[in-house]
């Protein structure tokens, strides 16, 4: 490739850059004009309405003109150039087009010319009239629904779908009004479709991000309502169903930029390969919107339908109702997932026959290669259908010893004294010692010297047990003491009390204090008496 430009090249570089930097220049001459003139001609017309303090408004409404000409300059002026580079770099030659359109324009009638001057500053002056007054009409909307009582507690929203809305608007007439001078004098082709194109690509953009402050303005509308209506028998479940306002704005947000995407491919080429994607993204986010809330709904039904009403029933039925529900919801869970990706892939274009048709060689492979996994599942639904312990139950399981947190379909955890949390497989459950059906006993053991009369001191200690029964309800029965075995430290003494499930630790430590209060209200003090006896001096 040569690094020579040609004749033809240079030319046509030389007519691009003198047509652009001329129209750069144009642009920057009226903005300063218009700058400058802007706060003469607001302050004789604040004064021919004979506006109060109409230097000081004048002035501020001059400086917010200001601003605006320089915004509007900047993004004219970038646009000039990108173009020129652009249709540079394409070996497009700007100048003969200019003339011919010129000429077929301006220069073969000049009073159509000056006519169509006369019609741009109408159009230009009507777009800024009828933004003006759309403008009034949604600042007295947005000002009705902030008095609404509704909307009471979300002011940040409605200021910025009032920030939002007017951004739509402005862009979206001055863009229309652009359109439309474009339409009285039509350019060359290629200056409609990039004009076109920038249109539709920043009404998609605008449009979507104010549909989505309004989505979320809605949702945020419903649940508080629902909220604030939980006496009704209906609206109670969607306020239980908060939690899902997140997702559901998440949701609403892939929807709207997916769909604005999808529009502005589908009306720059029609029919294409995007925006068929688009729609297919489209329909995805929807189904696993869907599938959510689906999990969402089904596990408040089991919970309504297993754990409503709990007085009604005993409180080892509610454990066991308890006990279901995650392994209820868990199921459904997986059941959903599964639809879910059936479908996905169904719109993907997947054909899910084979993988249907081969799901039970599937799990035929993974119950041969997961022996103890499809063990630990089998013992979990024997565990959880014959009932054997329930969640909250105190279990022994090995060697380990406390309360039941969960029984899943795979895994059983236990939460012992000390605060950790063990999780044992459902498989390797051999043995259950549960503490929590009927009643438990409270066994106490000590020693009484030989010496005493230990029939009368047991029954002052029956006595004063008694005495104390009504102060501990845990305690189901009298209690019982029974010896236990003669020893050469003395007399060993077992107290059996029955007591409720699951509280037999606590009852013991009760009991100790209270037979230690009342052997030492009787002058009587439990000790261990070695004897060790000698002969000749030797011990034996």
């Amino acid at each position: 490739m040569s690094n020579t430009v040609g004749p033809m090249s240079a030319a046509m570089l030389l007519n691009n850059a003198l047509i652009f930097g001329a129209a750069l220049l144009l642009v920057i001459v009226v903005s300063l004009i218009a700058s400058r003139q802007s706060g003469r001609l607001l302050r004789l017309a604040l004064r021919l309405v004979r506006a109060p303090d109409h230097e000081a408004l004048a002035a501020s409404l001059a400086n917010r003109v200001s601003r605006a000409i320089v915004v509007f300059t900047t993004v004219v002026a970038i646009a000039l150039i990108c173009a020129g580079v652009s249709l540079t770099m394409y070996e497009i030659d700007c100048a003969p087009r200019l003339w011919a359109w010129t000429e077929a324009s301006l220069l073969r009638d000049p009073m159509a010319a000056v006519w169509l001057v006369l019609s741009v500053l109408g159009v230009l002056v009507a777009a800024y009239v009828l933004y003006r007054f759309i403008k009034v009409v949604v600042h007295y909307l947005v000002a009705g629904l902030r008095r609404n009582p509704a909307f009471s507690q979300h002011d940040a929203q409605l200021a910025t779908l009032l920030e939002r809305l007017l951004v739509t608007l402005r862009w979206g007439i001055a863009l229309a009004a652009v359109s439309l001078c474009v339409a009285l004098a039509p350019p060359p082709e290629l200056v409609v479709q990039a004009l076109g194109t920038v249109t539709i690509v920043a009404l998609g953009v605008l449009i979507a991000r104010t549909m989505i402050v309004i989505a979320h303005l809605a949702v945020d509308v419903v649940f508080h309502f629902a909220r604030g209506r939980e006496s009704h028998r209906t609206l109670r479940y969607v306020g239980r169903l908060e939690h899902l306002a997140g997702i559901t704005k998440r949701t609403l947000d892939y929807f709207f930029f997916v769909g604005a995407a999808t529009w502005i491919f589908d009306q720059i080429n029609p029919g294409g390969r995007l925006s068929e994607f688009g729609l297919i993204g489209i329909r995805i986010i929807a189904l696993v919107y869907a599938g959510r809330v689906l999990i969402e709904v089904f596990e408040l039904f089991v919970r309504e339908l297993l754990l409503a009403d709990p007085e009604k029933r005993s409180e080892a039925e509610n454990q066991q109702r308890l006990t279901l529900v995650p392994v209820a919801s868990s199921i459904l869970r997986y059941a959903i997932y599964f639809c879910m990706t059936v479908m996905a892939m169904q719109e993907l274009g997947v054909d899910t026959s084979p993988i249907l048709a081969g799901a039970g060689l599937l799990g035929l492979a993974v119950g041969l290669g997961a022996q103890a996994f499809v063990g630990d599942v089998v013992s979990g639904f024997f565990i959880l259908f014959e009932g054997l312990f329930l969640v909250g139950d105190r279990v022994r399981v090995g060697d380990v010893v406390g309360n039941v947190e969960e029984i899943g379909v795979r895994v059983l955890k236990i939460r012992d004294e000390a605060g950790v949390l063990h999780c044992i497989p459902n498989g390797e459950v051999r043995s259950i010692a549960n503490h929590a059906r009927l009643y438990v006993n409270a066994l106490v053991e000590f020693r009484l010297p030989y010496a005493l009369d230990v029939p009368g001191v047991l029954a002052g200690l029956k006595a004063h047990l008694l005495e104390y029964r009504p102060r501990c309800p845990d305690i189901l029965d009298d209690p019982e003491f029974v010896v236990q075995d003669l020893q050469d430290t003395g007399v060993l003494i077992r107290c059996v009390v029955r007591v409720k499930p699951g509280r037999d630790d606590a009852t013991c430590e009760l009991l100790r204090a209270e037979l230690l209060t009342a052997l030492l209200a009787a002058g009587v003090a439990p000790q261990a008496c070695h004897v060790v006896a000698l002969q000749g001096g030797t011990p034996r």
